[in-house]
């Protein structure tokens, strides 16, 4: 008759189970951002198909708002797959296909609004957001080669190892540049509206105002759309206070992830609120400037009632 093992020190099992505990303890606090973020942007995207036209989801601005939204749900989709399994198995290793893939739909997403003011009118306005862009493009291709190589030599370190290990001059040029991006397309959102209400865009040619009955509702869209650019400008800095005190860069990342969803969101506010406040929709005319125009949300009073158009997005 065989005897039992010898029971498993104690001193030996403490460490162990530390290792263990501490191994997936950032995946917990990770994975409820992009689960809740990401179920989110569903009823989004299925409003966003609800409310429009066959004519409207032909224009740039809804391809763009559903590209976005798309792109948010897929790498909310891959991110909780890859935190779990990092919780099922923290010593595994990274799965650096599945890795690099998020890399690349999470670079996607510096996708913004780009059909706020016409290109030709602002050559010198739209100088410096498209200089910040390829900044922060160079800044994600830098960041994805040195994760890429990281990846390939991981061994057994998890991703949030990693992501430790990676050097912060990273995190402190992309959370500067998009703090500078979100500024800047901040003011030109709330400079918008003044121009507006003093009818003159420009150079001096008239613009149509909104009509009376629809002041109180473009106002609360204003208000909405303010507000959530000051999300994303405190998120921002928050981001370069956190990175410069020498705080856990899980901490760090998660208000990154945070600060994605909330620009996502954003975004289609901001375009639901320009198209308000924009030149009218040429429906059934040849003009090739009218499909880079902000969609118009059309409302047509007749006496006695008011009947509402087509919603736009």
């Amino acid at each position: 008759m065989s005897t039992p093992p010898p029971p498993i020190p104690t001193s030996l099992i403490i460490p162990i189970i530390d290792g263990y505990v501490q191994g997936i303890r950032p995946a917990f606090s990770f994975i409820l951002i992009p689960t809740v973020f990401g179920s989110m942007l569903v009823p989004r995207m299925i409003l966003l198909f609800a409310l429009s036209t066959p004519q409207t989801r032909r224009r740039p601005i809804f391809i763009l708002n559903a590209l976005v939204i798309g792109l948010g749900i897929i790498v909310g989709a891959l991110c909780t797959h890859l935190t779990i399994r990092s919780i099922l198995s923290p010593f595994a290793g990274v799965n650096a296909a599945e890795n690099l893939a998020f890399t690349i739909f999470d670079a996607v997403l510096v996708v913004r609004i780009a059909a706020v003011f016409p290109r030709s009118k602002l050559p010198l306005l739209l100088a410096f957001p498209i200089a910040v862009k390829a900044a922060r493009v160079a800044v994600n291709i830098m960041f994805s080669v040195e994760w890429a190589r990281r990846l390939l030599h991981a061994g057994s370190s998890g991703q949030f190892v990693i992501l430790s290990e990676l050097p912060r001059s990273f995190f402190k040029a992309a959370f500067f540049l998009e703090l500078f991006d979100n500024g800047y397309m901040s003011s030109l959102f709330l400079w918008r509206p003044r121009l507006q209400t003093h009818s003159v865009f420009f150079e001096g040619s008239a613009v149509e105002r909104v009509p009376n009955y629809n002041e109180s509702y473009s106002s609360k869209l204003f208000w909405i759309v303010t507000t959530n650019f000051i999300f994303l400008l405190i998120f921002g800095v928050v981001e370069i206070i956190t990175v410069f005190v020498g705080k856990d860069i899980i901490l760090v990342a998660s208000f990154e992830m945070v600060n994605t969803y909330v620009a996502i969101i954003s975004t289609v506010f901001a375009t639901i609120w320009s198209s308000t406040t924009s030149f009218k929709e040429a429906i059934g005319q040849n003009d090739s400037l009218a499909s880079s125009r902000p969609v118009v949300f059309r409302m047509n009073q007749t006496k006695g009632t008011t009947n509402s158009g087509q919603f736009a997005i």
